[in-house]
């Protein structure tokens, strides 16, 4: 069964480099997981639906990780798919 996260970045967000190069090797070492990337400089209309209101944004099912938390508390709540 495939596991979705849904990322929101900005490409000059130092913190959403980091998480993207995390996501990337996530997603090359666990194939079950997809990873949906919505850039939110390009791609504001799609992103519009989610209500972001900071980035980078993780939505793990009905789970939501903002950029205000620690990046232990991404790969914990990710743990849990």
């Amino acid at each position: 069964m495939t596991k979705e996260i849904i990322y929101i970045y900005a490409p000059l967000c130092p913190k959403c480099v980091r998480i993207r190069k995390w996501l990337k090797e996530l997603g090359r070492t666990n194939p079950e997981i997809q990873v949906t990337k919505y850039n939110m400089a390009t791609q504001f209309r799609e992103v519009k639906k989610y209500n972001i209101r900071t980035i980078p944004t993780l939505i793990i099912g009905e789970i939501r990780l903002d950029s205000w938390i620690k990046e232990e508390e991404y790969i914990n709540a990710i743990k849990q798919l």
